[in-house]
């Protein structure tokens, strides 16, 4: 099967994503900050490394440095033009290290810098993961369970699957007006029809690879997860997490 989410290693499709259809995510900001209670709640005692799995531009992971000042975060990506954006937004932070490798392949974490920091308190991944088919997702799961210390958490902030055509049509729907409304703010010009019809169409589209959370989370346990759970859920968008038990190496 020929793989799609190369798609996002072109750069006209990462300018548009991060100028226009990132700013416009539904509860982008309480997405984040469940991400960041969930973490706090699971490492009381402060965050030394972590690992940010299809870092895009480095949005999660600058959340926690600002929050961890001296962590270690390893930000991984495959797209060139998403680490030059990374590259730009944690050059305050002295604790960044960014890695162009695909996760896609497994032994991905064999990487130097990735081994050099590993075993990680903490893994955060956003809207990444599902572009791979579902046998891959597991396997990462899997991966990235291993590459936890006892303890450390995950937390995956994901576009998820719907269980019916009426739930995709609700996001859909949802995430179209809300995009509508962030380009007119911005200025867009471009009349409805035109703007639903390039959303509908977008070239990024066919890369998703949707599962539904509760699949997901039904994973996880089955890997060796525990405290799994949606921590918060809006149409299509989910954050969920688990955690690596202290007794398990």
């Amino acid at each position: 099967m020929q793989r799609v989410d190369t798609i996002w290693q072109a750069d006209s499709v990462v300018h548009n994503y991060l100028m226009g259809t990132r700013g416009a995510i539904p509860l982008a900001q309480e997405q984040i900050a469940v991400m960041e209670r969930v973490i706090a709640a699971a490492r009381p005692a402060g965050v030394q490394t972590f690992l940010d799995l299809g870092c895009g531009d480095g949005v999660l992971g600058a959340v926690l440095l600002a929050r961890y000042p001296a962590a270690n975060g390893v930000f991984v990506d495959f797209s060139p033009a998403m680490l030059t954006a990374a590259g730009a937004r944690l050059q305050p932070y002295q604790g960044a290290h960014l890695v162009a490798t695909d996760y896609s392949h497994p032994h991905w974490y064999f990487h130097d810098t990735i081994a050099a920091h590993a075993p990680f308190d903490v893994i955060v991944s956003g809207f990444s993961i599902h572009h791979q088919p579902d046998a891959r997702k597991w396997a990462i799961y899997a991966e990235l369970f291993h590459l936890l210390r006892p303890g450390g958490v995950f937390v995956n902030m994901e576009h998820v699957a719907s269980h019916s055509p009426f739930g995709h049509a609700l996001a859909e729907q949802h995430m179209l007006d809300t995009l509508w409304r962030h380009q007119q703010r911005q200025g867009q010009t471009a009349d409805w029809e035109s703007f639903a019809q390039a959303f509908h169409s977008r070239a990024d589209k066919q890369a998703n690879q949707l599962t539904p959370v509760e699949t997901q989370c039904h994973w996880l346990r089955e890997i060796g997860f525990v405290d799994v759970d949606c921590y918060l859920k809006l149409f299509e968008l989910a954050v969920f997490a688990g955690r690596k038990p202290e007794d398990v190496d």
